[in-house]
């Protein structure tokens, strides 16, 4: 095979196994036992398929140039396939001096679970929303608070575990669970 095809080829299994991996990773994170198991079964076939290629040409340059561009080029594209999916929960903890009535409203409105708690910051009374919902509402939920309180302040992280409470349409798989 010509050395740009060689190239082109480990490239795209790069780009594949490293996509897989990233993934895998975010999974593992997760606590998502079966599919992290399962996408590292793949992503271990596709690199030992690729990294015979490489051993085959360790000689030629763009052999690896594929390689590394291809790890590059699968990290950024594994964390756009993961965001894109946008599997597990979050929470999202909103504080507010001046909309927090009107947005708690809004927010449940929108079918989120909301909890409040009344606080005092650097400027006086505010009150704490928290949020669990799911990732793929995030952006739905951000631009509901933006558009009601854009002075708000917002933290957003990912949460391992949820049980309990108002999370309408959350289900978390069996592996989960435990």
């Amino acid at each position: 095979m010509e050395q740009a095809a060689i190239a082109c080829l480990i490239l795209v299994l790069r780009i594949l196994d490293v996509s897989i991996g990233t993934m895998r990773v975010l999974y593992t994170v997760r606590g998502r036992l079966a599919t992290a198991a399962s996408l590292g079964l793949i992503e271990a076939g596709v690199f030992i398929f690729a990294i015979s290629r490489v051993f085959k040409h360790v000689d030629s340059p763009l052999a690896m140039a594929g390689y590394a561009c291809g790890f590059a080029t699968g990290t950024a594209i594994g964390i756009r396939l993961e965001r894109w999916i946008a599997s597990g929960l979050i929470l999202v903890r909103i504080i507010s001096r001046t909309a927090a009535e009107e947005l708690l409203s809004v927010l449940r409105e929108a079918d989120f679970g909301v909890t409040t708690f009344h606080g005092e910051g650097r400027q006086g009374t505010v009150m704490m929303l928290f949020v669990v919902a799911k990732r793929k509402r995030s952006q739905e939920l951000m631009r509901l608070v933006e558009e009601v309180d854009p002075d708000a302040f917002v933290t957003v992280e990912g949460v391992m575990r949820a049980m309990g409470g108002y999370m309408p349409h959350v289900t978390e798989p069996a592996s989960v669970r435990k």
